[in-house]
């Protein structure tokens, strides 16, 4: 009796999770392109991934940050800025956005290697590397392994010194298994990107809640049901995509900007200390107030201190 009222009661469980990412699921559509310019897709080991291009001189890419409802919507507030003088490429990565999202196996390496092999096989040209969060982590070994191919980057609250710069532990990796299980797995995802909890999220992560509107919400809300949504953040949770960039930072020739919110939460500002202690001759602009997506919360401050570096940066390209 004792087993079966544990099947019985399992199975009711199932049934309730089952039920619940089929609600999830409901009336979700695809994600549409926020940015404008041109919409291209670019096959890389057998995977369509998208990305937008617009303006024209010299090349620069957006590399979003990574969590569970990452795309290149982040730079919706930069792109037309930027592009007035440079030609601007905004890539969505595998498994977010637009992009296709697998069931692979994501490791900071995948995501070094698709941003690599991007520069060389679609912008042709070094190319100004601009990246938030975990990815501006994987810009600085970039940076440092092909200073030619990256000659300036800009990074914005980059991980890899304090926060997420350890490999997957065993309990990651359970982690990493339990959130790819078919039905629980799904429907522990799915109450991770609920809209409440997106919301919860995106008011930790922007200075003013007043920017957090349905509007917002409802996009972040698409891109995080998107088929296969769950398998990168999956990955993420299991720390599976960090990446320790002290050797790589130590490493860096040419220049550099670190860019913060001085109410950033996830990623405080005080961690910029690391980076410049390993790094002094690094840049460095706090904008405030803003959390911890500067770029879009001060758009113009931020557009304004890129476009002022790159020029700089161009020049005394063009000059050597």
């Amino acid at each position: 009796m004792r087993w079966r009222k544990l099947l019985v009661s399992g199975g009711a469980v199932l049934g309730a999770a089952a039920t619940y990412n089929a609600l999830a699921a409901q009336h979700v559509s695809p994600v549409d392109n926020a940015l404008g310019g041109n919409e291209r897709w670019f096959e890389w080991r057998g995977y369509r991934i998208a990305y937008t291009v617009q303006g024209s001189g010299a090349p620069v890419l957006l590399v979003h940050g990574i969590h569970a409802a990452a795309s290149g919507f982040e730079w919706r507030n930069n792109v037309a800025a930027l592009s007035r003088i440079f030609t601007v490429y905004s890539l969505d990565l595998i498994g977010f956005g637009r992009s296709e999202r697998p069931a692979a196996r994501y490791s900071g390496r995948l995501f070094t290697a698709l941003i690599d092999d991007f520069v060389d096989q679609v912008v042709s040209a070094p190319c100004a590397l601009v990246a938030s969060g975990l990815s501006a982590a994987y810009a600085i070994v970039l940076g440092a392994r092909d200073p030619g191919r990256f000659p300036a980057l800009v990074l914005i609250g980059p991980t890899g010194l304090i926060r997420l710069n350890l490999s997957a532990t065993t309990r990651g990796d359970f982690a990493r298994v339990a959130v790819d299980t078919p039905v629980v797995g799904t429907a522990m995802y799915n109450a991770l990107v609920s809209r409440r909890s997106l919301r919860a999220f995106l008011q930790s992560v922007y200075a003013d809640n007043a920017l957090v509107n349905d509007e917002m919400v409802e996009q972040y809300y698409c891109t995080s049901h998107q088929p296969g949504a769950k398998h990168a953040p999956g990955a993420f949770v299991a720390g599976q995509l960090n990446i320790d960039v002290r050797h790589a930072l130590r490493r860096l020739g040419q220049p550099a900007l670190l860019v913060w919110g001085e109410q950033a939460e996830i990623a405080p500002v005080e961690e910029a200390r690391g980076f410049l202690a390993l790094k002094p001759d690094l840049e460095i602009a706090i904008l405030d107030p803003a959390g911890d997506l500067p770029h879009d919360e001060r758009p113009d401050e931020f557009n304004e201190v890129v476009l002022e570096f790159l020029a700089r940066t161009q020049r005394t390209i063009a000059a050597a």
